[in-house]
């Protein structure tokens, strides 16, 4: 590919530390005027109860609440990487739910038709994570 071919660079990320370096390590040594960036967050919504029990009306109000608690962080962690592109680079961010963060980062790479996937790693102890192409 040609340096002024354009690409469609994804991007995985969450609210860890490993995504903010995964994000300015894309900025800083890959990133070209032509790319156009795809910023994903794999959602995963957690409630701490079991579904199909019946549940009275201040139950119902702690999951509302528990729900637009995880909400509104995914959309706060939109904003953080739209306003990290603005200015920068041409992209947009994207919130995935209802599969694994594996399968949604695949299905979003194909459907966009990704050159690139970055995402960054953690947990793995002191090898470097670069080898493993671990997402």
């Amino acid at each position: 590919m040609a340096e002024s071919e354009s690409r469609v660079v994804m991007i995985a990320v969450d609210a860890s530390a490993q995504a903010d370096e995964a994000f300015e390590w894309y900025l800083n040594n890959l990133a070209r005027d032509s790319d156009s960036v795809k910023v994903i967050h794999c959602a995963e919504f957690h409630l701490g109860m079991s579904v199909g029990i019946n549940y009275d009306e201040k139950q119902i109000a702690q999951i509302t609440e528990q729900v637009k608690k995880q909400q509104n962080e995914v959309d706060n962690l939109k904003s953080k990487f739209v306003d990290k592109l603005r200015g920068k680079i041409k992209g947009e961010a994207f919130i995935l739910t209802g599969k694994k963060p594996g399968e949604a980062i695949i299905e979003a790479a194909e459907t966009h038709k990704a050159n690139l996937i970055i995402c960054g790693t953690r947990g793995i102890g002191k090898d470097p994570s670069y080898l493993y192409g671990k997402c």
